[in-house]
């Protein structure tokens, strides 16, 4: 079972690939797939999913600079306390021709750590909705037969 980790990506908005509108799925899946070696799991799940906490101007067509935080393998609400004592990673990501190259940053770990600590492990509002299909799934009847 994978645990839970808060990577942290700086990077061009522009020098993500494809549809802008899609630019945090494009990028999760470089992410999840070059350092982890696994899907991305953008879909909400009772069980465990994968969220990005998008940055502002994500999609803008300028070489604007920005910081994406991936909350990977989340299973339930984490507290503020919580989330800082999680690993946290942070890279600085570019691309060369159609390769993606991670640098790790050390350097920029507490930095990077203070700042994303104020978004919520997982998503806000995607904690609740995970919440609701939680609790959706557990007034369903068994369908398994016993015999």
């Amino acid at each position: 079972m994978a645990h839970p980790i808060r990577i942290i990506i700086y990077v061009c908005v522009a020098d993500i690939p494809g549809n802008p509108q899609r630019r945090h799925i494009t990028l999760g899946d470089a992410v999840c797939r070059d350092l982890l070696s696994r899907k991305f799991h953008a879909t909400l799940h009772p069980a465990v999913y994968d969220h990005v906490h998008i940055p502002a101007d994500f999609d803008s067509v300028l070489p604007l600079k920005r910081w994406f935080i991936f909350d990977l393998n989340v299973r339930q609400a984490l507290s503020y306390n919580d989330v800082t004592r999680l690993p946290h990673l942070v890279y600085f990501a570019s691309r060369q021709g159609d390769e993606w190259m991670f640098i790790q940053r050390d350097r920029s770990l507490e930095k990077a750590k203070s700042r994303a600590a104020s978004f919520a492990w997982g998503g806000h509002l995607e904690q609740k909705l995970v919440s609701e299909m939680r609790k959706q799934s557990a007034r369903l009847p068994n369908t398994h037969d016993a015999s």
